[in-house]
Formats: structure tokens, sequence, C-alpha cells
């Protein structure tokens, strides 16, 4: 028996939001259970084909295409596919394209959509089979294993595809699936008490998105967490579980992480157990994560760091502390204030979600939250339009007051914005709300970048000049190179080279100082500062080449040569290498007879 996991595509083309082309990491645990009991479970990943409509055929990268020739040449006997709200356009066309190619498989949707919406899915999808609600790995493993038996029972022969469906499947918690013309819910799946049972996922796959617990305590409306999860309450992996799993990854040769819990630090003495034995195993590691603005302190943050963290992003929401009330995040100024300043003074860039277009937003809740912005001086931001979907409070009071139907989930939408259930508000005014906010981020962002206040502790100055020179990168070669609403990225980026040079040496420092020379042509003062870098940090390869390709600009191609040649197997400095070789050959002399 095989078993094919997909991740469709999303209705619309993202431009900037890239972990929706990412697996969901659930799916890495399915398949890791299935394959531990010798079931091949591959995993397709349709998100990262980028079709401008996903659910048509002859798209530039077509997802649907790739779909059919993957599981024409796999042939499947359950096909699962993990679900979101932006994804069940495309997960439909492939389930048609599945039935049609492969009339015996089972097909599954399991995922957040499926999980509040299978009802209509089952109207929307006549070739779906089976629904997995919540929580997956004990209902999917369990039914694997009934497929596989029934498969074994069953007599090969034409009519092979009218019982798919095993005989026991009222018997597996979790699902949901047809019985003639109805429905049969076999209510909820047991969860998993302890998730270091699980087999580990990389043991098969190497990925970067992890998760050390399950579950949320929070109460944002506008969120389906907690009502995914369940009652089950916060669910985490030991420390020595998920530090095995960064471990075995790194070996694999991945080297920057992204802790997708919905609040990472909520368990202070786990996170701290974590840190220590990174720290202590001398992982090479980066990392990001997501928390809250209560949840973190001085100590915490100073291990984290060290430990590899680079980035924590925040939920602010809105300045308005009515609309944070509405939107279930009634968490002081002061507190998340304290939160992103602390952040900063520790070397972790501090990010801010802000939504915008909630109900009861006016032009005043927007300057509160600029005010709000002024106050934190984040360094990264996130700006989003409030949206409704199955599985949220805010969905599920619009749904009691008549303001949405369920069969809305026909036409072809990722989600509802509030503002077309809201008189008070639409598009246009929105969209400005949102421009505003956008450009009161990045026309103070050089002034939240001047305003960086690290701690003054010896153990973190390594850790300073790293953060500093991150944070620099990304004005000088990154995503506020080229911004238009930031004035001078470039000049931002050396004053930030050369501070983190005040902390400690570092090898970023030293090249970004010198390839913002070299870009201006400055190719002596530019030697000057590789070469300064080049003393401490010898035989650096990014400063070699960089080097390298200074010397020729100033005619010294001999000497350039002596930079690349240490690097020649690297096929991207053949070119540079070969005309080295060509200015340094003897002139052709002519032979007299």
């Amino acid at each position: 028996m095989k078993v094919i996991f997909v991740n469709p595509a999303c209705l619309d083309q993202r431009v900037t939001d890239q972990d929706t082309q990412v697996v969901p990491i659930g799916l890495y645990y399915l398949a890791a259970q299935l394959m531990d009991m010798g079931i091949p479970a591959p995993i397709l990943n349709l998100a990262h084909t980028g079709g401008p409509r996903p659910d048509a055929q002859g798209s530039p990268l077509d997802p649907l295409a790739l779909f059919r020739a993957t599981i024409q040449k796999e042939r499947p006997d359950i096909i699962g596919f993990s679900v979101t709200n932006p994804s069940r356009i495309n997960a439909i066309a492939c389930a048609r394209i599945a039935r049609e190619c492969l009339p015996q498989a089972l097909i599954l949707f399991g995922g957040p959509a499926p999980t509040f919406m299978a009802d209509h899915l089952f109207k929307a999808c006549p070739e779906l089979d089976v629904v997995v609600k919540g929580e997956g790995e004990i209902p999917v493993v369990r039914l694997a294993a009934a497929v596989q038996n029934h498969l074994a029972d069953k007599a090969p022969g034409p009519d092979a595809s009218c019982d798919r469906l095993p005989q026991t499947l009222n018997k597996i918690p979790g699902l949901v699936f047809r019985q003639g013309d109805k429905l049969v819910d076999t209510g909820p799946a047991p969860v998993v008490e302890n998730l270091d049972t699980l087999v580990h996922p990389s043991k098969y796959f190497a990925y970067q998105h992890l998760a050390m617990s399950r579950g949320c305590p929070g109460k944002c409306t506008f969120c389906g967490s907690p009502r995914f999860w369940g009652a089950s309450g916060v669910r985490r992996h030991s420390p020595d579980w998920i530090f095995t799993e960064i471990q075995a990854l790194a070996r694999s040769g991945v080297s920057h992480f992204f802790m997708s819990d919905d609040t990472f630090t909520m368990d202070r003495e786990a996170v701290l157990a974590l840190c220590d034995k990174i720290i202590d195993a001398g992982l090479a590691i980066t990392w990001n994560a997501i928390s809250r603005v209560d949840y973190i302190d001085a100590e915490l943050l100073k291990a984290m760091r060290r430990a590899g963290c680079i980035q924590i992003s925040f939920g602010v929401e809105s300045g308005s502390p009515q609309i944070r009330k509405t939107l279930g995040k009634p968490i002081d100024d002061e507190t998340t204030v304290r939160a992103f300043s602390l952040a900063k003074s520790y070397g972790i860039l501090p990010r801010a979600y802000f939504i915008y277009g909630s109900p009861g937003e006016t032009s005043e809740t927007i300057d509160e939250s600029i005010a709000l912005m002024e106050r934190l001086a984040p360094l990264g931001t996130v700006f989003y339009m409030l949206v409704l979907f199955p599985g949220t409070h805010l969905y599920a009071r619009a749904l009691k007051k008549g303001w949405v139907d369920k069969d809305i989930w026909f036409r072809d939408i990722e989600d509802i914005p509030w503002f077309e259930l809201d008189p008070g508000l639409d598009f246009e005014r929105v969209k400005e709300f949102g421009d505003r906010l956008r450009q009161a981020f990045f026309s103070r962002l050089h002034r939240f970048v001047r305003e960086i206040d690290l701690v003054p502790d010896k153990e973190m100055t390594p850790y300073h000049a790293d953060f500093l020179s991150r944070l620099a990168l990304t004005f000088s070669h990154g995503e506020y190179a080229d911004d238009p609403r930031i004035k001078d990225p470039e000049h931002i980026a050396a004053t930030l080279f050369e501070r983190a040079l005040t902390f400690a040496r570092d090898p970023r420092a030293y090249l970004g100082l010198g390839m913002i020379l070299q870009k201006n042509k400055q190719f002596p003062e530019a030697v000057a500062r590789l070469e300064q870098g080049l003393k401490h940090f010898p035989g650096h390869k990014d400063l070699c080449v960089c080097m390298g390709v200074c010397l020729m600009n100033l005619g010294e191609f001999d000497k350039a040569l002596s930079f690349f040649t240490p690097f020649d197997s690297d096929p991207g400095l053949g070119h540079y290498i070969k005309i080295c070789k060509q200015q340094n050959k003897p002139p052709k002399r002519g032979i007299t007879p």
C-alpha cells in the first residue's frame, strides 16, 4: 500500500507571504508515522507552483498538471490533502483528477478547513471520501491500517472502485465519511497526550518549521487555533525530543529554523532547557519564534539569543484598547513596549503583527496604532486586513447574526474581509488604513534603527555585532534595500555595519562595508576594509571573493587570482578565474624567419 500527502496551492497568488508555500509540519508528522509502519508516504507540495488560478488548467506553473503526473506515477491507494480555506479550491480540483485517474484511491481531506466545514466540503466535492478532523496522527494511522487490511481481503476486479471504504471506519474516532446519502461523524479523535511518543519526522524528511507545542490558551477572536486543538490544553514535546529533532536536521544541512508554536515561550523552563542544550552542543543554527509580549523576560531572551534566536514576532494587533478587546488581545501598552525594548536590547529583531479594518476601526484608531508603533519602534512588521473564516469566534458570531451564510464558500474566495460585513467600512477606506500604517512604519524605520539600545553585557558583544550586521544586510541587500519609502538605506546599512564593529569583529560587517564601497567604485577603500576583515578572518570565502573582484577592477588580476583559486571548485567563480588567467597571459610574439 502507498499513501501520498498533498499540500495544495492557495487560490490567490502570494507576493510576500512565503509561509503559505511551506509544507505544514503536520504532514511531516503524519507521513513519518506511516513510514515507520512500512507504508510509503511521500509528500507533494503544490503551494510553491504559484499559478494565478490553481484550480484551472494551463496556468504558468500548473499545480493540477503536476498533481496528475505525480499520482499517475506513484499510483497511491490513499491521497490525503492538508486543506485550509485558501487552498480548498485547489484541493477540490485535485480530488476530481484523482478520482478520474485512480478510481480505487481513497481521498482524504484534513486540516483546519475540513475540521470546521466538513459538511460544505462533502457538498462541494463529490469525490471526497473521508474528512479527518483536528489532530490527525491517531485517526490517520488507524485509517491506514484499516485500508491496508481491506485491500488485503478484497478480491481484485473491475468493481474494485465500488467499495473503497473499509467497513470498520465507524470504529475510528475523528472521521467524517459518506454512507449512502448521509454523513457519518465518528466523534472527536483522541489526542496524542505524550507528543514525545510520536516518530521523529526528521528520520525521513528535512524541513525548517518546527513546533515544540500544540494548542493555545489565548482567546483571539480572529484565530482558529484554540478550537482546532480542542479542549485538551497545551501539550508540549520535551526539550530533549525537540533538541534531538533540531540536531538531526542540523546534521542534514538545515541551519535556520522557524518555531511555529502559537506562543513559543509559554513554558519558560522548557525553553530555557532547550536553549541550554543548543548552547552546550555548540550548534551553529539560527531561528525565529512567535510569542506574546506577556511571556518574555530578560533572562529568557538572553538564553534564546545565545541559542541562535534572531527574530521574535508579537501580535500587537492594534493601538486601540477597544479594538484589542474586540480581537481578544486585551494587553496593556506598557507590557507591549517593554517586550519590544527587551527583545531589541538582547539583539533579537522584534517583529510586530498589526491588524487593520477591524470592528470599530476609524481614522482615529489607526492614529492610535501609529502612536503605539512609534513607542514600540519595531524593526519588522506584518500588516493584515482582518478577515473571517470558519473556526474563529468572529465568524461564528457573523453566522449567528445572519451577516453571512455558509453557502458563501461555494464562491471562489479565500476568506471574508470584515469590511464586507461592516456598514461603516468599505474597501477604499480599509486600504487607506493599511497604506497609512505601512507608510508610518517605513518612514520612521531609520529612526527606529538609530534608537536601538543594546544591553551592556560583555558576554553579549559578539551577538550584538552579529545582530547589527544582519540588520544592516537587510538595508544593503535585503528587503529594505530597494524600498522607496526608506530614505537612504545604504547609509543606514553602512552605519549599522560600522556600529557592529564597535562591539566585536564580525566578518559580515567587514564584508558589508567592502561591498558598499565596491558598489560606489571606491575600490582602494574597499580593499583596505576587506584587508582588515581578512586579517581577523583569513581564508573567509566571501571576503576573499569580494577582495578578488575589487582587485580585478583595479587591474591587479594576478593578485585577484590568488584570492579566487582557493575556491576554484566553486563553479560560480569560474568566470572570474578565467578572466584573471587571460589577463595574466603574456602577449604572443611573432616568429622571425
